[in-house]
């Protein structure tokens, strides 16, 4: 059984409106890192989450083809999730729809800031989920030059850490992570590329937090991911919780 984890480093950054926690753990498989996100100002967060799907410089190092492939799809999809996000700002009532996009970029901006990665451009926007389970919502680089397929789980009653690390083993045992191989192969660096295609990866789960007591859900997830990410393949195993 895992010890209780305790909070590390806090990082705040107050254009995202969020607090960022390393939560520390000793786990007997040694690759799965923890961290915890307190959203602090829903309003905030909205203004943050429309300028980054707005946000189209990644497209600059494409391509033409590429270019041209993807810019339909953007502008639909960049629009039609500002509207969400502006619907938030105004009744800081947040939807299932909203509220699993805060948990996917959230989850990016706190591996950003704790582990540092570097966010890649989230996945609806260049592969729009026209039915459910269509694949991963989100991907990081790490250091370790590891493209990170992330998952995102979102209620505002309950703890779905269970259904996040459930959901990322079947997407991993049905090879959704190889499909997204031509995009990625656009978005992300060679080296990491490279490792992807020598099976050598990593997985960020992320899920919402709704209790007085994340440690202690954080502690759940923890042994859950020990038990069903423990694939040699899968490299590093990060677990971001959600609060707000």
């Amino acid at each position: 059984m895992t010890d209780k984890p305790r909070y590390g480093s806090q990082y705040s950054d107050a254009d995202w409106g969020c607090d960022y926690f390393e939560v520390e753990a000793v786990t007997p498989i040694g690759k799965i890192r923890v961290c915890h996100v307190i959203v602090n100002d829903i309003k905030i967060i909205s203004e943050a989450l429309a300028k980054k799907v707005l946000d189209t410089s990644w497209m600059t190092s494409l391509d033409v083809g590429s270019r041209r492939a993807y810019d339909r799809t953007v502008q639909e999809t960049a629009a039609a999730l500002v509207e969400i996000f502006e619907s938030t700002k105004i009744t800081s009532d947040v939807g299932s729809e909203f509220g699993e996009i805060m948990v996917s970029i959230g989850s990016t901006k706190a591996l950003e800031k704790i582990f540092n990665h570097v966010i890649l451009p989230i996945a609806e926007l260049w592969k729009p989920q026209q039915k459910q389970n269509e694949g991963f919502d989100f991907h990081t680089v790490c250091t370790d030059d590891l493209i990170n397929f992330g998952e995102a789980k979102y209620s505002g009653s309950v703890n779905p850490h269970g259904n996040a690390i459930n959901q990322s083993k079947g997407f991993i045992d049905d090879e959704k992570h190889l499909r997204d191989y031509v995009h990625l192969r656009e978005l992300a660096p060679e080296s990491a590329v490279d490792n992807l295609n020598n099976d050598n990866f990593g997985i960020v789960t992320s899920f919402s937090i709704n209790t007085e007591d994340p440690l202690k859900v954080l502690k759940n997830a923890i042994e859950s991911a020990q038990e069903k990410l423990s694939l040699d393949n899968i490299k590093a195993v990060y677990l971001v919780g959600v609060s707000q």
